[in-house]
């Protein structure tokens, strides 16, 4: 069901602020050097060709427990790497000039167990307009035990969750290469849903990138490299931890912690900011101080950039964040940075605010 969408108030001040900062970031990037974008285009190359080798290295050593399930690790830690610096930039066209590469390249997130056209649609169509705000943003959208908005209402599990997430968060992978997909195509409750009618070649799509995902992953294994079954069903666990330990650390930082806000709508399906200053309150920066965050969270750690300019690629957001850090303390607008490990510390510290909270509505 197609149904209204939140509106954010005009504030002519926010809007100007906007403008002139859009005016001094494309004179900027104007002044970049414009070979910086291969850089993706050879890793669009690259590293697929590193994970596909790791399944070849893991299927020609399945006589090797160890090396078997050593090779699978580093896969799902690939499977992450690529999700940052390609698929993401490849959501927003940031790789090719022509979209319809763009999305023929996206397809490299089908073969990865995930469903490319619902992630791009949730992600474009709702994450980037409304992010934080519960009932809009499908990206951070919960239906388990897990409690994310401050709003959402009382379940009695959810007083538990800042102790049983580093039981689930390991497993966030199967989530979303088994179940959430499938949610978002089949279940009318989901956000998604709100805005979109799914044409049905993409439910074609999903059942035959899914099966091709457990074919090449579990049924090869066994029927071809004759591995034992519980092997090849273990290589996929440890592409799926691995995975999801990573995936949490990039995707949990830049939005979901306690020093970000999480707007409602009123009454009438209005958000009481603008949508300049809706992106710099939601959002987060994590600071470019370590070796893991300049070379593999593409625009995840220069995030606050990313939502306020989302076709800026990330080969451009390192100066671009500078300006608008300047900008920002020149204007006395919201602007926040972390480093990782603070981060993820506020993350936690929002579960547990929101856990406790529940507990003390039951009470």
């Amino acid at each position: 069901m197609i149904k209204s969408r939140p509106k954010y108030i005009n504030t002519e001040r926010d809007k100007m602020l906007f403008l002139e900062l859009k005016r001094l970031t494309y004179e900027m990037i104007k002044s970049l050097p414009q070979s910086r974008i291969h850089q993706l285009k050879i890793k669009l190359f690259v590293y697929p060709l590193i994970y596909f080798g790791l399944y070849l290295i893991a299927l020609y050593n399945s006589n090797n427990i160890g090396v078997y399930f050593l090779c699978f690790s580093i896969m799902g830690l690939m499977v992450v790497v690529i999700f940052c610096e390609l698929i993401h930039e490849l959501t927003h066209n940031n790789i090719f000039s022509k979209s319809f590469h763009n999305k023929i390249a996206l397809n490299l997130f089908d073969l990865l167990g995930a469903n490319s056209y619902i992630w791009q649609k949730r992600h474009l169509n709702l994450h980037h307009q409304y992010p934080n705000v519960n009932g809009w943003d499908a990206d951070i959208e919960q239906k388990g035990p897990i409690s994310i908005f401050p709003s959402e209402e009382n379940k009695s599990i959810t007083k538990y969750q800042h102790r049983y997430i580093f039981l689930l968060y390991p497993l966030f992978m199967l989530n979303w290469l088994f179940i959430r997909d499938f949610r978002d195509f089949f279940s009318k409750k989901r956000i998604i849903k709100k805005i979109l009618k799914i044409p049905t070649i993409e439910y074609f799509k999903l059942f035959l990138f899914k099966f091709l995902y457990i074919f090449t992953l579990v049924i090869i294994p066994f029927a071809f490299a004759k591995t034992h079954i519980l092997q090849a069903l273990g290589g996929l666990l440890c592409l799926t931890i691995s995975g999801s330990i990573l995936a949490m650390i990039v995707l949990l930082t830049p939005h979901i912690n306690v020093s970000n806000e999480f707007p409602q709508t009123n009454s009438k399906g209005k958000i009481n900011t603008s949508w300049f200053r809706h992106q710099l309150i939601t959002t987060n920066d994590i600071d470019n101080s370590n070796w893991f965050t300049r070379n593999f969270m593409g625009n995840f750690n220069f995030h606050v950039v990313h939502h306020i300019f989302p076709h800026i690629s990330s080969v451009y957001t390192p100066e671009v964040t500078s300006l608008l850090k300047s900008f920002c303390k020149k204007n006395n607008l919201p602007y926040k940075s972390y480093p990782l490990s603070l981060a993820l510390k506020k993350h936690y510290e929002l579960i547990c605010k929101n856990a406790l909270s529940f507990h003390e509505m039951d009470l």
